[in-house]
């Protein structure tokens, strides 16, 4: 018995790092896979959101983007793909839902849940960009996930209601054939 006592603090440590190597993917991995402690869901995301810029300049930096990001949940085994979307505008629920185009051709969302329950889970799945974002999630399936994977272009366009009446706003990206994450993620 005491033969074998000197083997378990080694052991133990091997492990205990084994363990910690596991769990520590970095969240600018081109896609992430987390345990939702508050629901028991295991999120899979975008180890970052995609950054769309807005298409007139605007002086205060933190709304000239807006971010679009796909994610999945999994609860033992049933899988769920949604797409969310964050605009740095303050929309109210009887405005408009963005308009989401991918290489040029309107997505067919559907009517968006606009607080992260919507998806089953207590908070957003990214980290939100401002605290007066409008958030979107919309509930998808695999095909257009693929249409994502595809994407070379992404825009978001929103009717936005100011003071003089309503303007169209439009944030647009061209990906660098380098950023793989949409790929990586429709891949899965």
């Amino acid at each position: 018995m005491t033969r074998h006592r000197g083997w378990r603090y080694p052991l133990l440590l091997i492990f205990a790092a084994a363990l910690g190597a596991c769990a520590t993917v970095p969240d600018d991995a081109s896609v992430v896979e987390k345990l939702d402690d508050e629901t028991g869901l295991t999120v899979a995301r975008l180890g970052r959101a995609i950054e769309v810029y807005r298409e007139t300049f605007l002086k205060e930096p933190s709304g000239r983007f807006a971010f679009l990001g796909p994610f999945e949940t999994n609860q033992m085994g049933t899988r769920e793909l949604f797409v969310w979307v964050a605009v740095p505008i303050e929309l109210s629920e009887q405005d408009a839902a963005p308009i989401v185009t991918v290489n040029g051709k309107e997505l067919a969302l559907g009517a968006p849940g606009r607080a992260p329950d919507f998806a089953g889970l207590r908070k957003s799945p990214y980290k939100i960009p401002t605290p007066w974002s409008s958030m979107y999630y919309y509930r998808v399936d695999q095909a257009l996930i693929g249409m994502l994977g595809g994407a070379q272009t992404i825009s978001v366009r929103v009717t936005e209601p100011t003071r003089d009446g309503t303007v169209r706003t439009m944030f647009a990206v061209t990906l660098e054939p380098s950023d793989t994450r949409l790929r990586d993620f429709a891949a899965r």
